[in-house]
C-alpha cells in the first residue's frame, strides 16, 4: 500500500507538520453512516464516579475529572477512581493479595506484582525490574541520565542520543553500536537512538520502554527505512512527565509534556485550523492536538498522533477516521482524515470533497473526505438543512 506522508518538524515539535492531500493510507476508513448514539446527555451515563459525561454532535463524549477522586486515586476513564500503583486492577494491592499491577511512578521498591523490590542499580518499567539504561534510547531529563558521549535529546521526548551521519551501514554500525540505529531527522543531521522491533511490548523482547514509541517514517519520512524503527519518547501519562523541563502534563494526542493537558473544549481532530496559530510552546490555539498542513494548501486540520500498541483507534469518532501510517512496521499513528458522505461531518471550514492528486485533479473513484476548499472543488457536498 503507497504511503505517502511528510511531516515537516522533529517528533516532539508541533509546528509545520505537513500531511499528504491524498488520505488513502492504509485503505483509508469505510465509507458508512454511523447512527448517533446519544440525544441528550443522560443517555450517555457510563455510571463511572469521576467521568463528565456529555452528548456533543450525537456522540457520546467522556472526559476524565481527577480532582473527583481522593485519598491518593487516580481517575481511569473505565474504572473510575483506582489506586495509582495498579494500572490494571481497581483496588489497592494489598486487598488484592499480591496482584500483578504497574506501580505508575516506577518505583524500584514496589515493582510490579506489590512488594516486589529491585535488585540496586535495576529500575522498574512496566512492572519489571530491568537494568538502568544509559545509552541511546534511554529516558532521560538532563545530561546526567546519559552515558557519555550520549546526551539528553529532548526534542525527541526526552531520550539519549548521539548526532550521527545516516546514510552509510558500515558507518552507522561504527558510530552507533551494537543494538542502536542512526535514523535521520526530517532528512537532515541524523541522532544514534535504540533499535526496536513495533511488534514486541517489553524491553527484553525489543519494545520500547514506557513513555515512549517505536517509530521510523514519522522521523525519518523515508519508506525504504521502515525496517529500521527507534525508540523515542511518547508520553502516556502525566507520570511519564514527572520532573520534565517542559511541565509535568502529558498531551496523549502529541505525545509530548507541557505546561498543559489536552482540552476537548477545542477543535477535534479532522476540523479545519490555521497552522500558524500557535501558543508560546508550539502548540495550536485551536486544535486538541496538531494542526497539521494538508499537501499545498495553507489551511490545515486537526491532528493526532497515537501509538498503535496501546491505542488502536483515533480520539475522535473512530468510525468514520482511521489512522495513518504503515501498520506493523510503524507504531505512530495520525489521526487527520474523516471520511463523510456530505458536508454535515465536517467541522470549522472544512468541506466534503475527494481526494485530490499531485496536478489538483479530483480522485473520483475513492471515498469522500472533509478537506479544505481547493480551487477544483470550491464547495463539496452541501449538509442537507444546513
Amino acid at each position: 500500500m503507497r504511503t505517502a506522508l511528510a511531516l515537516g518538524c522533529a517528533l516532539a515539535m508541533g509546528c509545520g507538520r505537513t500531511v499528504s492531500g491524498d488520505p488513502a493510507v492504509d485503505g483509508g476508513a469505510a465509507e458508512v453512516l454511523v447512527p448517533p448514539e446519544c440525544s441528550a446527555d443522560a443517555e450517555c451515563d457510563d455510571g463511572v464516579s469521576c467521568t463528565a459525561d456529555r452528548c456533543l454532535e450525537a456522540r457520546c463524549v467522556r472526559v476524565a475529572v481527577p480532582s473527583r477522586c481522593g485519598d491518593g486515586t487516580v481517575c481511569d476513564d473505565v474504572r473510575g477512581c483506582v489506586d495509582p500503583r495498579c494500572r490494571d486492577g481497581g483496588t489497592a494491592c494489598e486487598a488484592d493479595g499480591g496482584v500483578v499491577c504497574v506501580d505508575l511512578v516506577s518505583s524500584a521498591t514496589d515493582c510490579g506484582r506489590c512488594g516486589v523490590r529491585c535488585r540496586a542499580g535495576d529500575v522498574c518499567d512496566r512492572g519489571a525490574c530491568v537494568p538502568r539504561a544509559r545509552g541511546p534510547s534511554a529516558r532521560c531529563r538532563r545530561a546526567s541520565d546519559c552515558l557519555e558521549p550520549y546526551t539528553c535529546d529532548v526534542d525527541l521526548g526526552g531520550v539519549c542520543a548521539l548526532p550521527c551521519a545516516p546514510g552509510d551501514a558500515a558507518a552507522e554500525a561504527l558510530a552507533c553500536g551494537v543494538g542502536a540505529t542512526c535514523l535521520s531527522i526530517d532528512g537532515s543531521m541524523g541522532r544514534c537512538l535504540r533499535g526496536c522491533d513495533p511488534r514486541e511490548r517489553t524491553v527484553d523482547r525489543g519494545g520500547c520502554a514506557a513513555g515512549q514509541v517505536c517509530t521510523a517514517l514519522w522521523l525519518t519520512n523515508d519508506i525504504t527505512r521502515l525496517d529500521e524503527p527507534a525508540c523515542v519518547g511518547f508520553c502516556q501519562s502525566d507520570f511519564d512527565c514527572q520532573g520534565d523541563t517542559r511541565g509535568g502534563r502529558c498531551s496523549l494526542r502529541t505525545g509530548t509534556c507541557g505546561a498543559r493537558a489536552d482540552d476537548r473544549r477545542m477543535a477535534a481532530d479532522g476540523a479545519q485550523c490555521e497552522p500558524t496559530a500557535l501558543d508560546s510552546a508550539g502548540r495550536s490555539v485551536t486544535c486538541r492536538g496538531y494542526c497539521a498542513r494538508v499537501g499545498g494548501a495553507s489551511a490545515g486540520l486537526c491532528a493526532s498522533l497515537i501509538d498503535r500498541l496501546t491505542r488502536g483507534q483515533c480520539f475522535d469518532d473512530p468510525g468514520t477516521m482511521t489512522p495513518l501510517g504503515p501498520v506493523g512496521a510503524d507504531n505512530l499513528g495520525l489521526c487527520v482524515y474523516r471520511t463523510c458522505v456530505d458536508g454535515c461531518a465536517c467541522a470549522g471550514g472544512a468541506v466534503c470533497i475527494f481526494p485530490e492528486d499531485g496536478a489538483g485533479r479530483p480522485q473520483t473513484g475513492s471515498a469522500r473526505y472533509c478537506l479544505p476548499r481547493t480551487p477544483s472543488q470550491p464547495s463539496g457536498i452541501g449538509c442537507p438543512g444546513g
